[in-house]
């Protein structure tokens, strides 16, 4: 039988696919990808002519992965939340309506699409759509006030916004601050508040195809930063300079395969939860979404779900690891294969006790909103290499300076600075930040750190929480990472506050585990018998909690009272 047009074009594809592992590190990237993601042996001349009419006259960019998947698969699942459950091929055809309906609405390629909603299958559906468009997506934390969303809306000038109706009384309030009614265009999750209701927005759109774009244009992401010091930042990554190495790495070393069924608990407004999800997608995995974090619920999902993996930031993991075991005994959780930590320093404590009851299955790894994917640590490097985040990911060059712009010594703390082909484009509006942020084509976000001669990279603190007293530079990770040990004590932060004589003095905040009963001596005491004692802290205060952020990360702004 003669050969089809399709066919011959296939059996080309697969041929070029097969070389671009010759071509370069982002060619040996690709070549990694396509095999954790199982393309060629899925390739068919039938599946590949649907695939090839759909992307005919498509934005080009990685998104293109998914159609790919969802014409190969169309079946396989692909993402289920707490209301509905789609296959690939339902997922793609929704994803080509919504992109049809921004269209409609008067979306460009370089406009921006604001995302305020939990953690639902709207939310991967929006995040799939812009790229198609060559639109780009700000998202908007859910827990926000409607000032810090006024700052947002504001500064982002968004042509749409897609949120949730649950959130409508500060969304109403903040468009008012930010400049009307007019703004934007709502596009509503939900019933009861003003806005296109999505799924009228929907129908009647075809989802064969995505829109016909002249633009080159692949889309981006805008993620506002936590807002740790001053008013926060909106780090603008764009996906068609946005490299593959290090991902492409990270897949090979911790083994992800098409084969995950993966648990999304994390906020997919926030960088890393939407970042491992759309891996998951790239490789034909698919997704199961939470829009809350409960450690019993969690364990209950992982068991109904078949689940495979997770990402986690360290406080989920400690709540999951002071589960009572005959609770953990409840659920089969033999499922789980691997659990990547990330967002916020991970005590060793706390990864040894994660071990201790799930088994060696915890990754680490170290990176920004602003910086991509930067080092990674595996199971046995929490007891081999205590409180390491890991080596560098291909693609990653590191440097460690001293103040003056100068690399330190093997072991010796100074500021972490990042090149590679993830760094985001810039900080929107906002050249002095990005200057600021830059040295030599290198990126720091303001984390301390040291490297040993192996190459394993330890966090020491942020530049702004570092304390000086008595003319010593203490890394209060490191006092905090002590504590952390303390058979009492839950979890606890290192601050500087002023004084007299030392310039600044340590203070301690406490959470002692349940049931525990603990005094300030004990816990002054402990850091006098194992640092030295100018690192001992010379106040405590017990708390029931730790004020966090959504990621997870400490706000010690907070404990500073500011």
């Amino acid at each position: 039988m003669p050969a089809t047009p399709t066919s011959r074009l296939t059996d080309q594809l697969r041929a070029q696919l097969a070389r671009v592992r010759s071509t370069g590190q982002e060619g040996l990237a690709v070549a990694r990808i396509l095999s954790h993601a199982a393309v060629l042996p899925a390739l068919r001349p039938g599946p590949m002519a649907g695939f090839l009419r759909s992307v005919a006259r498509a934005v080009p960019g990685p998104h293109l992965a998914l159609t790919l998947q969802s014409h190969l698969r169309p079946a396989a699942p692909m993402v289920a939340d707490a209301e509905r459950r789609l296959s690939y091929g339902e997922f793609e055809h929704e994803v080509n309506q919504l992109a049809h309906a921004l269209v409609g609405l008067g979306v460009e390629p370089g406009d921006r699409v604001a995302i305020m909603l939990p953690n639902c299958l709207e939310f991967v559906v929006g995040l799939s759509a812009l790229p198609r468009i060559g639109a780009t997506a700000v998202s908007i934390g859910y827990r926000l006030k409607a000032g810090e969303i006024a700052y947002i809306l504001e500064h982002a000038a968004p042509r749409v916004v897609l949120y949730d109706a649950r959130y409508a009384i500060e969304m109403d309030a903040a468009r008012r601050a930010a400049g009307g009614p007019d703004a934007a265009h709502l596009l509503l999750v939900g019933e009861g508040a003003d806005g296109t209701p999505y799924q009228a927005a929907l129908a009647g759109r075809p989802g064969d195809r995505a829109p016909a774009r002249r633009s080159r244009d692949a889309g981006g992401v805008i993620i506002y930063t936590s807002g740790t010091t001053g008013k926060p930042k909106g780090a603008r990554r764009r996906f068609a300079k946005t490299g593959l190495s290090a991902v492409a790495d990270l897949m090979h070393q911790v083994g992800m395969s098409q084969r995950d069924r993966h648990l999304v608990v994390c906020p997919l407004y926030h960088s890393a939860a939407p970042a491992y999800a759309l891996m998951m997608m790239t490789l034909g995995a698919s997704l199961v979404v939470r829009d809350h974090f409960d450690a019993e619920d969690v364990l209950a999902t992982i068991e109904r779900e078949g689940v495979t993996s997770t990402f986690m930031v360290p406080v989920m993991l400690q709540r999951l690891a002071a589960l009572d075991p005959s609770v953990r005994a409840r659920y089969d959780h033999s499922s789980l294969r691997w659990v990547m930590s990330g967002a916020a320093p991970l005590p060793t404590e706390t990864a040894r006790r994660f071990q201790e009851a799930f088994g060696p299955i915890l990754w680490n790894f170290y990176g920004a909103t602003e910086t991509g994917l930067v080092t990674l640590g595996g199971p046995a490097d929490h007891t081999a290499h205590p409180g390491t985040v890991g080596r560098a990911l291909a693609g990653n060059e590191l440097r460690i300076l001293d103040d003056g712009g100068r690399e330190v010594a093997t072991g010796e703390v100074g500021e972490l600075y990042v090149r590679n082909s993830m760094l985001i484009s810039e900080y929107h509006g906002d050249e002095a930040a990005t200057r600021g942020a830059m040295r030599d084509g290198f990126f720091s976000v303001g984390d301390l750190a040291r490297m040993d001669q192996a190459g394993f990279v330890y966090l020491a603190s942020r530049v702004h929480d570092m304390v000086i007293s008595g003319g010593v530079n203490i890394y209060p990770a490191e006092i905090e990472d002590h504590l952390h040990h303390h058979p009492k004590i839950l979890e606890a932060a290192i601050i500087g506050v002023p004084d007299e004589e030392w310039g600044e003095r340590l203070k301690a905040f406490v959470v002692p585990r349940p049931g525990e009963e603990l005094s300030a001596d004990e816990v002054i005491d402990y850091c006098r018998e194992g640092l030295a004692d100018f690192k001992r802290p010379r106040e405590v205060v017990f708390i029931d909690a730790l004020p966090r952020n959504p990621t997870g990360k400490v706000l010690k702004r907070e404990l500073r009272g500011g």
